[in-house]
This record gives structure tokens, sequence and C-alpha cells, in this order.
């Protein structure tokens, strides 16, 4: 069955009425499948190219769809299921998910509910987002700090804090894309997960400010103390960009298939599979493996 899923299927569909509904479709797929797996979920704004990144776990040019306009190409979340390349008898489950921010939908908790599926699907969760990991970035990322009004347990002692949530949320990645600095600091050469720890790094002091500035910091931290990140160059010439799922390797940069090679290597090979909160290894269907 994995071998001939040639494209992804929608596994969440947002409706008219804004009300997320699992697809029965996506399901059936996901009952045959017995062996463990490992869920590869990316997250982050709309039209920042999440979508290509998937497409690359794949190993396919195309598959999750891409866009070139300003409007979000992603609905919902779409699964695709592949064999592991990397890892026999596994299952790798690739989760592109709706761009959050979408100006045109305008409803942040729709965002949030988006966000937190995501987290709670994935046993490594990918935040794609362009440019630099500045303040702005981080505020982007503010659905970080809303998880657990949307996560529940189901446990006597109701335990809500990070420490609850660490037990089972995904390994976390930050993939910058279109990263045009020099990975400096005080003129020494710093590496992509130093630069990531130096921007989550939190101010002393106790006012207003310094704490709205703490707030998402805080929650990365302590909601993903398994962290990795990757800076990606731009991929080809500005004017190749809005055919970036019609393009030969030939027509890329050749330090940004590097990256890329590098950053798919590290999911393959460093991704969990997916496990319940008490640490059991379960397969699609839930079941223990």
């Amino acid at each position: 069955m994995i071998s001939t899923m040639q494209k992804p299927v929608c596994l969440i569909d947002t409706g008219m009425d804004g009300i997320l509904r699992v697809k029965q479709k996506a399901l059936d797929i996901l009952q045959q499948i017995q062996n463990p797996v490992v869920v590869v979920g990316v997250v982050g704004l709309y039209r920042t190219g999440k979508s290509y990144l998937m497409n690359q776990l794949a190993g396919k040019q195309t598959g999750f769809a891409l866009g070139s306009t300003i409007e979000s190409k992603t609905k919902g979340i779409w699964m695709w299921c592949v064999p592991h390349p990397s890892k026999a008898g596994h299952t790798l489950v690739l989760l592109d998910t709706e761009g959050l921010g979408d100006i045109q939908k305008g409803d942040s908790k729709h965002d949030t509910k988006i966000f937190s599926l995501a987290v709670l699907l994935s046993s490594t969760l990918i935040y794609n987002s362009r440019g630099t990991i500045d303040n702005k970035a981080i505020e982007e990322l503010q659905f970080v700090t809303e998880i657990s009004e949307h996560i529940k347990f189901k446990s006597s002692d109701e335990v809500g804090d990070s420490a609850h949530f660490v037990k089972f949320f995904p390994t976390f990645i930050w993939a910058v894309r279109d990263f045009t600095l020099e990975l400096k600091l005080d003129n020494k050469c710093t590496t992509e997960d130093e630069y990531l720890e130096l921007a989550l790094q939190l101010k002393t002091g106790t006012s207003k400010i310094t704490t709205e500035y703490n707030l998402p910091r805080e929650c990365i931290r302590n909601y993903f103390p398994s962290r990795k990140c990757f800076v990606f160059p731009f991929p080809t010439n500005p004017e190749n960009l809005t055919a970036l799922d019609h393009l030969e390797s030939s027509d890329l940069l050749s330090n940004f298939l590097e990256k890329s090679r590098e950053f798919c290597d590290f999911v393959f090979h460093e991704s969990p599979v997916k496990k319940l909160q008490d640490g059991q290894t379960v397969n699609a269907r839930g079941e223990l493996c």
C-alpha cells in the first residue's frame, strides 16, 4: 500500500465553517500501516515554502502543492506516507500544514489549532520561516504560547505544565529560508544551533516588556528541549522562484542543494518514531509496537 501512495491526501480538512474534520480516506490509509511510524510535520507562515521541504523529504520533485502567488496553497493538514529511506520496517509520515497568518483567513484561533495538532501528531516538528531569527520571527511563533489552552490531559493529576508536555512533544527544527547573513558573532564563526540558542536567550528583569519578550522564548525552550536549526540560502535566481517545483537540480544553487541534503539526512537519521505519552512506540493505528 505505502509503495503505491504516489501523492499526498488530505488528513484534516478545514471546512467553510472553520471546523476541522478528519478525512476517512486518510484514516483508511493509516489503518493499513502496521509498522512503527516516524511522523514529520511542518508548520510556518503561509507562502514561506513549507511544501517544497516536504517534497524533498518524500524524495519527489512535486507532490505537496506549491504556489507562486500571495494566496495560501495548502488548506488543513495533508499527509504523505512513504517507506522510510533509512529505517527498514518503518513508515515515514509527512504532514504539510495550512500556512499560518493568512490575511484572507484572519483567524488566529484556527491557526493555533492547526499548530497544536501538528505538535501532537508529529515526532519531529519543522518550523519554517524566512530571513532571520529576530524578535519579529519569534513573535510570529506566538502559537507556542497558547498550546496549553488547546491540549488537555486525560490523567488524574491534571498536570498541564511544560514538564508534562515534554514527555511526548516532538523534536523541534527551525528551518530559516533565504538566509543571507554571515553566521558570525563578535567576528567569530558560530553554528546554526548557536544562532538559534542566541535568539532564544532570556532577558533579566520583571517589567511587562521583559516578560512579554521572554514568554515565547521560555515556551520554546521548555516545550522543545531538543532543538536544531538549519539556515538555507536562496535556492535559485529570483526569476526562477515562482517555478520552484518545476526546476531541475541543475537550476538550483549548489549551496542550497548541499544544505537541503544535510537537512534531509538529519531528519531521516535523527527523527524518532512516534511514541505515546508513556514512551511506548505505536503504529499509525495507535497500536503498540
